[in-house]
């Protein structure tokens, strides 16, 4: 790849979705890849790809009738360093990649109100390459191509109901 084409990519090629999952109380993430010559591989943590996303913030709810935001606990997760290769992701040109997140948490309300789920935050790290030239130094440090790393993760929100509804 050439260094002209290098400074081309960008993440704005990444579009992350989020839709109802194959369950009640399942979000699905689904991450595209627009660009027609770039792959890239991303470190999922703190992301919304990343299975603790609700509680460590990557993702936000409110309340969809009143707009009232439901507090997370913003945690801190302790993790394993340096990342293993599991926690990097590969989106090929023009393909997507899909995860499930479980919205399963003691402290989202249980209510059956429907609630909206937004992205908040930026990419951890994202390389303009498949995930198998990501050297072992480059996951160690966890940065990415800093050229990626000045855009925030956009997406739509979406809708979800959680809890047991009650049947009237």
């Amino acid at each position: 790849m050439s260094s002209s084409s290098h400074e081309q990519s960008s993440t704005r090629d990444l579009k992350v979705r989020l839709s109802s999952g194959s369950s009640p109380s399942v979000l699905k993430v689904t991450l595209e890849n627009e660009s027609r010559s770039h792959t890239y591989a991303l470190l999922t943590w703190n992301t919304p790809l990343d299975e603790q996303a609700l509680n460590i913030g990557a993702l936000t709810l409110e309340d969809a009738k009143t707009g009232e935001a439901v507090p997370g606990p913003q945690m801190k997760v302790n993790r394993k360093l340096p990342p293993s290769r599991d926690a990097v992701l590969e989106v090929a040109p023009q393909s997507t990649v899909s995860r499930e997140v479980k919205l399963s948490f003691p402290w989202l309300p249980k209510d059956g109100k429907t609630y909206r789920v937004k992205v908040q935050g930026p990419w951890k790290a994202v390389w303009a390459k498949p995930a198998a030239q990501v050297t072992d130094e480059e996951l160690s440090e966890m940065t990415g191509d800093s050229h990626l790393l000045e855009e925030t993760i956009r997406s739509e929100s979406v809708e979800l109901q959680l809890g047991e509804a009650i049947l009237s």
